[in-house]
């Protein structure tokens, strides 16, 4: 097929009329490389004394030639540029957008073909963390262990692997789903994770339990909430442009909508953090931040010897105690990508999307509430 590309299959789809414009066809760039993962930790251990143990360690990940898909049939420049949004390019023709709904297909290189999914290595991440591990056993059999995680992740594309349609359905961009120049916190971002387990001592063959794991500071994205830069994706990978609510050359509506969520005692302070940041420009990409949140966990235990070495055990867990206590607790509050707008209309004259304000930031409220199980274990 190399000596003569006119022997390879698929061919004659190019002749189907209203089949060939919508083909899509995968490739790898010239210069796609196998992915390379460098890995480095180093860990210093300090008895305190023979009942107490502390650990400290550091990791690093870096991650190179990431693979991932880019649209290589989409224009290479914007048509024109969306001014009241911070210069945004469109990669269609303005005159071409009707119903607040570019059509992706308006702004191909060729006519021809549908998309010309590329794969490439310009994916990258880099990993860092510093991890405090403490155990300490305490009367007879009583232990506590903890865990501290400090994270730092960056990339310039979560993606991980699936169809290649995948990695340009969510990447939230500016513009150019093209350009990964830039890097930024990743989807599996998170700053702090806690995990605590402690045993009180086994009295008459009972043994309590409990366990505490908390994480927080992981990321979400706030979008457009329409297909702004005139690409394939519609929704899923546009952020969005945080109007200025104080400056009157903004829409009314939109205005009012940025205030009242602003001014909605009910919406999450980690959005109202990221409007106040990003204030008169795009938002960054995982610029949201979530606040702390964890479980707690209870098992109790006893075991009754049998014969010789047979014994058996009954066992008692509750998994998010602490939300049968109250229901306000051990609930998940946080936040995934957020529409901040929806598209209402595109202005042929101005060149501007007329967007209306989302009711977002009000976090709906998830993880699994309290449960109990019961188990019987026979040993030998």
């Amino acid at each position: 097929y190399r000596n003569n590309p006119q022997n390879a299959p698929g061919l004659e789809l190019f002749d189907i009329q209203g089949v060939n414009k919508l083909l899509t066809i995968n490739t790898n760039a010239s210069d796609a490389r196998v992915p390379v993962v460098y890995k480095a930790n180093a860990s210093y251990s300090h008895f305190i004394n023979e009942k107490f143990k502390v650990t400290i360690t550091g990791f690093a990940t870096l991650g190179r030639n990431n693979y991932v898909y880019v649209d290589r049939n989409m224009a290479v420049n914007p048509f024109f540029r969306l001014e009241n949004e911070g210069g945004r390019g469109v990669y269609v023709p303005a005159a071409s957008i009707t119903n607040a709904a570019p059509d992706w297909q308006q702004g191909r290189i060729s006519q021809k073909i549908g998309r010309v999914l590329e794969m490439n290595s310009k994916g990258r991440v880099n990993q860092f963390a510093a991890v405090l591990d403490a155990t300490y056993q305490y009367f007879k059999d009583g232990t506590i262990t903890f865990s501290y995680t400090l994270n730092d992740t960056k990339d310039n594309t979560s993606y991980n692997g699936n169809v290649a349609n995948t990695a340009t359905l969510a990447l939230p961009v500016k513009d150019d789903p093209r350009d990964l120049s830039k890097m930024s916190y990743s989807d599996n971002h998170f700053r702090h994770k806690i995990v605590f387990y402690g045993t009180l001592p086994t009295f008459y063959g009972v043994s309590v339990g409990i366990r505490y794991s908390g994480i927080g500071g992981t990321r979400y994205s706030l979008l457009s909430g329409g297909n702004t830069n005139g690409d394939f994706v519609s929704g899923t990978n546009d952020l969005a442009f945080i109007f200025d609510r104080n400056n009157a050359a903004v829409p009314a509506n939109i205005q009012t909508g940025l205030k009242a969520i602003m001014d909605n005692p009910n919406t999450s302070q980690s959005l109202k953090d990221y409007i106040n940041k990003y204030s008169g420009q795009i938002a960054e990409r995982n610029g949201g931040i979530n606040g702390f949140y964890g479980i707690f966990d209870l098992r109790i235990s006893k075991k009754f010897k049998v014969y010789k070495t047979h014994s058996i055990e009954i066992s008692g867990d509750l998994f998010n105690v602490a939300n049968l206590l109250n229901k306000k607790w051990g609930v998940n509050e946080s936040m995934g990508n957020q529409a901040l707008y929806s598209v209402n209309s595109f202005n042929n004259t101005t060149n501007q999307f007329v967007y209306n304000v989302n009711n977002s930031g009000i976090a709906n409220p998830s993880g699994n509430p309290y449960q109990g199980q019961i188990g019987i274990r026979y040993g030998f």
